[in-house]
């Protein structure tokens, strides 16, 4: 019976069935050990934080879906209908690491007692006894260890013949088995958690469908983007199908939250109000370490109401440096003192130490069983340590093969396994990429203003609406004006797969008309694209993130889900960066074909100082060109006409090239005549699709005076303007449009000679609103730097002020750029011989 409540503090309802408690408890007590022991032999990672997560862990895994646990199928870990688990916690991968291992021993174990073939695991998915081993080392010593140490035939490292040995990062990956984030940074992981619910909602997915389950604890969620999940999953509604399980222990890495970080004297800072004062529903337990606390808080939340759209979190109180075995902070006989709090944070026990052997101990006298070597002290000759360090990890595996505690781990895991559904009845066509439609080549997008009829499939409403890509010269029209229009064209070709996430200045920046049925509502509007924003910046990229990490197709080279699109002012999008960064890591490394972020840098250049300084946004854009060269797609438009061609050839590529998980965009503010193409060398309408095009070539059989790079908004159109002039003057140089360095790069040798031949770059200036620190082109000369224009050319911020006096003070107006062309083109002959002195020095 559905359970709800009418205050924002709700109560666990009493557990009244039995589960498989003590199985349970053997599990957790054997996860616990196995953590402690990889901490002890890589004298590297945590400790205490995996301990306390860890009947959390094993509940959330073995409970059952009846019971509120994870439906997932550990033999297809990354199936796309199972639960999302995420350690956003994650330091504490030791105890999923651990527990993963334990599982996968259980099965190989049972497949190889029965050949049955439900109980086989690829071992190349499965995390093994061997892979304790692995970790906190890299993949390329791993590939080596055994053979470096004479351990290859050894019989200790036989499962690794053929499979290898795992490399296990300190933190937790997305690519590891049941966990879906990554993470790390504190608090990026968490956040990303109300888009990867909205996205199964969006989809169309009943509640039996995929939930999300994150585990985070006290410390990280101060931090700033993890604050800004209570208020993103409660704006886009997404109930039960988000659960947080918090661990509250007070204990971060150098001290306390309460008592510590915050005086004991503010007795106000209330964990569980911070999270009731933002509406969300919150649960709390008093021993999170109590399996039969755990799993009855699980089926509350199991069984809670799904009319209610508050999402949930329970607050189950831990101890950091937890052990099952613990008494009145007392550990072993003859006792020691257990280690709890911050202190446990760091492993930094000596291997083999006293404290260590305590709590070996209480699991050697448990099972009946004897670790070998632990009581003559670190081991220090690497291949002895290698052998201590698997013969134990052997032992404590051995607990599955009494009492039929493997036997049953390998048929729970089964049942859970099977489950998993093999189809989900959704909105859209799981098997269809709507990215890889024709229409959205740049070859086929319409030239002319489209009026087209669309139909919404829920309501059967139908409206006409107006898409213009491209705009006759001489319309008044800035680059973001072409925003809306892009993101309507992919709404209309895709059916609505297109989000986007925008603060409260979605208007300003041009996104909240590309929603063709509006504002998102999983009740009343589920096919609405704009989803309601506070002013969020880290929070809103994450939530896109969550959104387009997530894919219904079960092919794993086909791609079935949304992309999305945040955007603020460009001065604010560092904000953006942290989680993109992290989330490019995940798209590089994914097996599987996810969604593309966007970010919109929506009013960018030194035009939006004129909003004051604060706003002054031409460094801050730079930070998206800090990625990995072929991982993102950076454009910058500076006309109306550049927006439709130069993004939907960056869409072309993002949805066949994995590795493009992010398209960043910048635009300006003010409104410009469109450019009359006719009058360029490059008269193509779509040219920014080439990445870089020329505005006006050398006046054949006059001396060339160099090449001219323009970028942004005022920059270009200002310079474009001045063309005439410089010709009258008598100033020969050719321009060049850049738009974006990686659609150039992707441009065949022929074109990219005859733009800008790689001697190019030693008789080049740059034109730009942006900066001197970061140029629209890689390996730009040793001079460029000297005769360029950029907004920073006096190393100052502006003042602000109206648009014309910032471009003047940037002196980027026309005047400014006329003399700067000019004394570039003067200065060639100059230019030139200073450069070949300098090589003639070498």
């Amino acid at each position: 019976m559905a359970v709800r409540a009418s205050n924002v503090f709700s109560s666990v309802q009493p557990l009244n069935l039995a589960y498989d408690r003590e199985r349970l408890e053997d599990v957790g007590f054997m996860t616990c050990m196995t953590l402690v022991l990889l901490g002890n032999y890589a004298q590297t990672g945590h400790f205490g934080g995996p301990l306390a997560y860890t009947p959390f862990n094993v509940a959330v895994h073995l409970a059952g879906p009846e019971f509120g646990g994870l439906r997932y199928d550990y033999r297809r870990p990354k199936h796309p209908y199972c639960d999302k688990f995420m350690l956003a916690g994650g330091h504490s991968i030791p105890t999923c690491y651990a527990l993963w291992m334990i599982m996968g021993e259980a099965l190989a174990r049972r497949y190889k007692a029965t050949g049955n073939k439900r109980y086989y695991m690829d071992p190349h998915v499965a995390m093994l006894g061997i892979d304790a081993i692995g970790f906190r080392r890299g993949a390329g010593a791993m590939a080596t260890i055994l053979q470096e140490n004479a351990l290859v035939d050894h019989p200790l490292f036989a499962e690794a013949k053929g499979r290898g040995i795992r490399a296990l990062a300190g933190h937790a990956e997305s690519t590891d088995l049941t966990n879906d984030v990554n993470g790390g940074p504190s608090g990026v992981g968490i956040v990303t958690a109300a888009g990867k619910a909205a996205f199964w909602d969006m989809a169309g997915a009943t509640l039996a469908g995929p939930k999300i389950v994150a585990f985070e604890g006290e410390f990280a969620m101060t931090e700033g983007h993890a604050q800004e999940l209570k208020t993103q999953a409660l704006a886009m509604q997404v109930g039960k199908r988000l659960r947080v399980m918090f661990s509250d222990n007070n204990a971060g890495i150098d001290d306390s939250l309460l008592g510590g970080v915050i005086a004991k004297k503010y007795d106000g800072y209330n964990l569980h109000e911070q999270w009731t004062s933002y509406g969300w529903n919150v649960l709390s337990i008093d021993d999170g370490n109590d399996y039969d606390q755990v799993v009855g808080a699980m089926k509350t939340m199991e069984d809670w109401d799904p009319s209610d759209r508050r999402p949930m979190v329970l607050m189950g109180k831990t101890v950091k440096g937890y052990w099952p075995k613990a008494t009145h902070g007392k550990i072993s006989a003859p006792p020691v003192d257990q280690v709890v709090g911050y202190p446990s944070h760091p492993y930094a026990f000596k291997m083999n130490s006293d404290y260590f052997v305590a709590l070996a101990r209480t699991f050697e006298e448990q099972y009946g069983v004897e670790f070998a070597g632990i009581r003559q002290g670190p081991v220090k000759d690497q291949r002895e340590r290698l052998i201590q360090f698997k013969t134990n990890i052997d032992i404590a595996m051995s607990v599955l093969d009494r009492n039929g505690l493997g036997d049953w781990l390998a048929e729970r895991l089964v049942s859970i396994g099977d489950t998993v559904p093999e189809d989900l009845k959704l909105r859209f066509d799981a098997k269809t990429d709507p990215f890889l439609d024709e229409r959205l080549r740049v070859a086929n997008l319409p030239v002319e203003p489209q009026k087209l009829t669309i139909r919404n499939p829920i309501s059967g409403a139908e409206k006409q609406v107006g898409i213009t890509l491209f705009r006759k010269p001489g319309e008044i029209a800035g680059t973001r004006r072409g925003i809306s229009e892009i993101i309507k064209w992919m709404n209309y070709v895709t059916e609505g797969r297109f989000i986007t996430l925008a603060a409260d200045l979605s208007e300003s920046i041009n996104v909240e008309h590309g929603s063709l049925w509006g504002h998102y509502d999983p009740e009343t509007n589920p096919l609405g694209t704009r989803i309601k924003a506070a002013i969020q910046e880290a929070g809103n990229a994450s939530s896109a993130i969550g959104l387009v990490s997530q894919s219904a197709s079960v092919d794993p080279e086909k791609f079935a889900g949304v992309w999305a699109l945040s955007g603020t002012y460009g001065a604010f999008t560092p904000l953006m960066y942290t989680p993109a960064r992290v989330w490019s890591q995940q798209n590089q490394d994914s097996k599987f074909r996810m969604g593309v972020l966007h970010i919109l840098a929506g009013h960018s250049g030194p035009e939006t100082a004129a909003d004051g300084r604060t706003h002054f946004g031409i460094f801050a854009t730079q930070v998206w060109k800090l990625f990995p060269r072929g991982q993102t797609i950076h454009l910058n438009f500076w006309d109306y006409n550049d927006v439709a061609a130069g993004y939907f050839a960056a869409a072309e590529i993002a949805a066949r090239e994995q590795k493009v998980g992010i398209i960043s965009i910048e635009v300006a503010r003010p409104d410009f005549p469109v450019a009359d193409r006719a009058k360029f060398a490059d008269t193509d309408l779509k040219a920014a699709a080439k990445g870089f095009y020329v505005i006006r070539d050398f006046a054949p059989g006059k001396p060339r005076h160099g090449y001219v790079l323009t970028q942004g908004s005022s920059s270009s159109v200002n310079l474009v303007d001045i063309l005439p002039r410089l010709e009258q003057a008598g100033v020969n140089v050719k321009v060049i449009a850049a738009i974006s360095e990686e659609l150039f790069d992707r441009q065949s040798a022929a074109y990219r000679n005859a733009v800008l031949p790689p001697e190019a770059r030693y008789d080049l200036m740059v034109v730009s609103s942006g900066t001197r620190r970061v140029w629209p082109l890689h390996d730009a000369g040793p001079l460029t730097d000297a005769y360029s224009l950029t907004s920073d050319w006096d190393n100052q911020w502006l003042t602000g002020g109206l648009e014309p006096d910032v471009i003047a003070e940037a002196h980027l107006d026309r005047e400014s750029i006329m003399a700067g062309v000019t004394r570039f083109a003067k200065a060639r002959s100059e230019r030139l011989e200073s450069q070949k002195g300098l090589l003639n020095k070498l």
